[in-house]
């Protein structure tokens, strides 16, 4: 019996959050998927990295022992504040939508914004 570990749990993540993005027409539930597919992201990085008995590239000892390398752990803090980032002008972009369009369904948006331009 395998046992399951974080790619494997971030690769189903990554499938919903896709499903998701591709399915749902809400545009608040679409940045809720785009938030699990960057988590899912963000996880597979932690997993990969991971590395049993590692020791923290700052310690000195013997050099038989394992280093744990700290650039993924640069590159996935980098991504938490990207994240953070994007997702919080989406989210400004979509209020201001449903300031002016009264909606957050994808299709009446665009319905209602073809219909503005034809007038």
């Amino acid at each position: 019996m395998t046992s399951i570990n974080g790619v494997t749990i971030a690769i189903v993540l990554f499938g919903i959050g896709l499903l998701g993005l591709i399915i749902r027409r809400d545009l608040v539930i679409k940045l809720l998927a785009l938030g699990l597919l960057n988590g899912s992201t963000i996880l597979c990085l932690v997993s990969l990295n991971s590395l049993p008995g590692g020791v923290p590239p700052i310690v000195r000892g013997p050099s038989t022992v394992l280093y744990v390398d700290p650039l993924p752990q640069a590159l996935v803090l980098a991504a938490i504040v990207i994240n953070f980032a994007i997702l919080a002008l989406a989210l400004v972009f979509v209020m201001l939508l449903v300031e002016r369009y009264h909606t957050t369904d994808t299709q009446r948006l665009e319905h209602e914004i073809e219909r503005e331009e034809t007038s």
